[in-house]
This record gives C-alpha cells, sequence and structure tokens, in this order.
C-alpha cells in the first residue's frame, strides 16, 4: 500500500488534482489512519490558502438561512400556549404510620429476642463458644482426641438406620 506525503494531501486539498486521483486518494484514505492523519496535517497547512469571506457576507448567509427556516416551518403564532401545570407535592398525613414510630421497632426487637430465648438459640451459641475456647486452650492431643472425624459420625448413624430397618425385615415387614 502506497502512503502519500503530506504535500500530496494538501495538493489534494486545494483541488489540483486531476479526477481520477482524487477519487484515488478519497479510497486511500477511507482505508489508512496513517494517511488521514497526514491529510489533517495537510489540511491545517492549507488553511491559510483558502479565501475567508467577508464579515457582511457571513452575516447575508446566516440571515438567509434564517429566513429560509422560519418560512418553512408553520407559524406557531395562531396555537395558543398550554401553561405547565404546577407540580403538586404530596401532602403528609397528619398522623404518622405506626411503623414508623420508634416504640414499634423496639417491640418488634423485643419479640425478636425473647424469640431467640425461647428457641434457646443464644444458649446453643454460647456453649459452641466455649467450647471453641477449650479447644484453643487445650493442647492438639486433647483436640484430636475430643474431635471425631465426620466419615466416623456418617459411619455411626449408617448404622443406627441400617439396625432399626433389619428388624423389621427379620419380622416380615416390606420396610
Amino acid at each position: 500500500m502506497k502512503h502519500y506525503t503530506t504535500e500530496e494531501w494538501s495538493r489534494y486539498a486545494r483541488q489540483e488534482l486531476s479526477i481520477e486521483e482524487q477519487q484515488e486518494y478519497e479510497t486511500h484514505l477511507s482505508t489508512c489512519d496513517e494517511c488521514l492523519e497526514k491529510y489533517m496535517q495537510g489540511l491545517e497547512l492549507t488553511t491559510d490558502t483558502f479565501p475567508r469571506l467577508a464579515e457582511e457576507a457571513e452575516a447575508a448567509i446566516v440571515e438567509s438561512v434564517m429566513q429560509r427556516i422560519e418560512s418553512q416551518t408553520p407559524s406557531l403564532s395562531g396555537v395558543p400556549e398550554i401553561a405547565p401545570k404546577p407540580v403538586q407535592r404530596r401532602q403528609a398525613s397528619q398522623t404518622p404510620s405506626f411503623l414508623r414510630h420508634p416504640v414499634f421497632h423496639y417491640a418488634v426487637a423485643a419479640v425478636i429476642t425473647l424469640l431467640l430465648m425461647g428457641t434457646s438459640t443464644f444458649q446453643t451459641l454460647m456453649d459452641k463458644v466455649g467450647s471453641a475456647e477449650t479447644n484453643i486452650e487445650a493442647g492438639p492431643w486433647v483436640q484430636e482426641e475430643s474431635r471425631s472425624s465426620v466419615s466416623q459420625k456418617i459411619m455411626e448413624k449408617t448404622i443406627g438406620v441400617l439396625d432399626s430397618i433389619q428388624p423389621k425385615h427379620e419380622r416380615g415387614g416390606t420396610r
């Protein structure tokens, strides 16, 4: 792929190339980022050579465009203006909800505490914390003796279930 120089891109910007060359430059410009940068640099170099409009001409062009826009849009003077409705705030009710009252929150907390105390959740929690403290203070040999493995517990429960099922089969039961 051939890359063009900044001077060549300046010539392209000033339209000093033939139509075939301009089309070739345009197709190359659409695929090459490096040449796009060079084109932008060449365009900046050639901005001084472009003719400038006089301020009166600029004002005349702006005025003609604005008049054309106004003539093409329908007149809105015949349409009555609708005043926006003021935003109404929802008035707070005179009596606040009992769910927001602090006494209700204290009552709920007391009920939950009594419920947890009644189910002995706190006692079980304290027993586990106490046994954890004992295991931490005891040496590693004491911990190994007092702790049985999970697989041992599963085996004991399985044997218990099998023992409870076996006598029923001997008596002729289906279960």
